[in-house]
């Protein structure tokens, strides 16, 4: 490719890959999921940015991303399987246990250390030294404590076990009938075996070419290459599927409907009953519900009752989740304020809903069509010609 070809490349990718970080880092609703995912996009777009920088004709310019990379890719395979497995459970928070599998990067980065702390001039004469070498991979003991091959083989072991630990939840998660909502459909299920696809080129390419043949020492840039095409394929799928780039619209999606509640005493039945009219009125004389960020444990703190018992009271009475029971009253808020022609006048559907406690122009969308079978301006469109 040529060195025009490679600026517009890198650049549109890395340009990408920050907006959809930021997209997902600054989401509502503080999912872990959606920060991973930013962190991931974010990750990508240094790497390209630092991709660029490293090849032949940039490497002397632009020694400051040398060994920057190397870490880095320590960070892929845990965050990519982190990203499945807060995606199949978007209600946990973040355990700290997780922490541990990026033990990995924190070492090589303290190995490298010495060397980011270098000046200008003495990353030059090694990056010299390495190309005087022919071999990306050179051990430099003044800035190195093992053999850079060890980490290609950690590296190596490290993408495989992630992987097969991805395949094996991604199938027990597809047995669990609870979560076969967006299965159905195909798109989420292609996304997830697309990802697969390129987390086993990943694995075989650095078999094949830094173990197996050894003939990767020389240059790492199909590395690269291999990278770009793996997170523009990312983007394209959000491109496609805009409607996943509201986070909350696909963990609403995955959590599908619970499972059947098991019987109750006629005691804890009448118990549920009265405490879903008590949450009925409060919406009614609060309208709590205008809270964006309202949740059944931000209910639960306001009103004293039990999260956990607010949502089984729910759904006990009213045979619906939490978050179907709080969007009804939203919409039914969107209807009132719709029949007012002067409060319409100045105002959209959109900021309406945003008014209505909805955090996103999706979100609403989504649950307007679930609750009513029909998209909004189908629905008032269909009103006004009554």
């Amino acid at each position: 490719m040529s060195s025009v070809g490679s600026v517009y490349l890198f650049s549109i990718v890395s340009s990408l890959c920050l907006l959809f970080g930021l997209n997902f880092l600054f989401r509502k609703g503080n999912l872990v999921v959606a920060r991973i995912l930013a962190i991931e996009f974010l990750l990508l777009g240094y790497l390209v940015v630092a991709a660029y920088f490293l090849l032949p004709e940039n490497i002397i310019e632009t020694p400051y991303f040398f060994r920057t990379m190397a870490p880095l890719f320590y960070l892929l395979p845990p965050l990519n399987f982190l990203f499945l497995w807060y995606l199949f459970h978007p209600s946990a928070k973040f355990k700290r246990l997780h922490l541990l599998f990026f033990l990995p990067f924190v070492f090589q980065f303290i190995e490298y250390l010495p060397y980011y702390l270098s000046d200008k001039a003495t990353k030059v004469q090694e990056i010299n030294w390495m190309l005087e070498q022919g071999d990306f991979f050179a051990f430099s003991e003044r800035f190195m404590w093992f053999d850079p091959m060890y980490h290609v083989y950690a590296k190596f072991v490290l993408y495989l076990v992630f992987f097969v630990a991805m395949v094996y939840y991604f199938l027990q998660f597809r047995q669990e009938k609870q979560y076969a909502v967006l299965f159905q459909k195909g798109v989420f299920n292609y996304w997830i075996i697309g990802v697969f696809v390129f987390r086993f080129c990943s694995i075989f390419y650095i078999w094949y070419t830094f173990i197996y043949t050894d003939n990767g020492k020389a240059s790492f840039i199909d590395t690269d290459y291999l990278l770009v095409a793996e997170f523009v394929y990312h983007i394209l799928f959000f491109v496609i599927n805009p409607r996943f780039l509201d986070i909350l619209v696909l963990a609403e999606s995955l959590r599908g409907s619970k499972k059947e509640e098991v019987l109750v005493s006629l005691k804890e039945e009448n118990q549920l009953r009265e405490l879903a009219e008590k949450i009925e009125d409060y919406f009614k004389t609060t309208e709590v519900f205008l809270n964006s960020q309202l949740t059944a444990e931000l209910l639960g703190s306001l009103t004293g009752h039990p999260h956990r018992m607010i949502g089984q009271a729910i759904r006990h009475t009213y045979g619906i989740s939490f978050r179907d029971y709080l969007n009804k009253y939203r919409i039914a808020y969107i209807e009132e304020k719709l029949c007012d022609p002067a409060y319409l006048a100045i105002s959209s559907i959109e900021t309406i809903a945003e008014a209505a406690g909805f955090g996103s122009r999706q979100s609403f969308y989504t649950a307007f069509k679930k609750g009513k079978g029909c998209t909004p301006k189908e629905y008032f469109r269909s009103k006004i010609r009554q």
